[in-house]
């Protein structure tokens, strides 16, 4: 996993509950790295689930909710440092592009990176559905993601998701409905 998820994970940490919890966190998880993160160093994907984890433990907060929060930050921090992608007419094309456009820019920079993929499966004028397909089942990061990115493009949606595994890989089917 790119190292700019941990390094934001940590900041969003730090935002809202302070550099001891950061801390505290780090200490409670047994990381290979360390808890030392660059943006563009690649690490375990496992690492974030135990620090997701240990942040869940320590502060009494659901890991769901951590990942639909984190999620959101996520959302901005991309269009803050990579706002040429969020220049499509909409929210559904924005979230279409992410595999045939952004995906492969990113593989272009970071050919190890190893990233979900985003099927559509129907649209409508007010209706997206979308298959997320990845082994490491981190949806509620998506789920995050959708939900930041609709606020940038102001384009309010309701989420739902139904999960479903196949074999090894994680795939959950979200739709996003445009708010009336």
């Amino acid at each position: 996993m790119k190292g700019i998820v941990f390094t934001e994970f940590l900041d969003h940490v730090e935002e809202a509950l302070g550099p001891a919890m950061v801390e505290s966190v780090i200490d409670a998880c047994d990381l290979a790295s360390g808890g030392v993160y660059t943006s563009v160093g690649t690490y375990p994907c496992e690492e974030m689930g135990k620090l997701i984890g240990a942040l869940a433990e320590l502060s009494g907060r659901d890991p769901v909710s951590i990942l639909h929060e984190f999620g959101g930050r996520l959302a901005e921090t991309f269009h803050k440092a990579y706002p040429q992608h969020f220049k499509v007419p909409d929210f559904f094309d924005f979230v279409e592009s992410v595999d045939s456009h952004i995906h492969v820019e990113v593989m272009k920079l970071y050919p190890d990176a190893e990233l979900p993929r985003f099927h559509t499966v129907s649209r409508e004028q007010d209706r997206l559905v979308i298959d997320y397909v990845s082994s490491r089942g981190l949806e509620n990061l998506a789920f995050g993601l959708f939900h930041g990115c609709s606020t940038i493009f102001d384009e309010p949606v309701h989420i739902t998701a139904a999960a479903h595994d196949e074999a090894e890989v994680k795939s959950v089917r979200f739709t996003l409905a445009r708010a009336s």
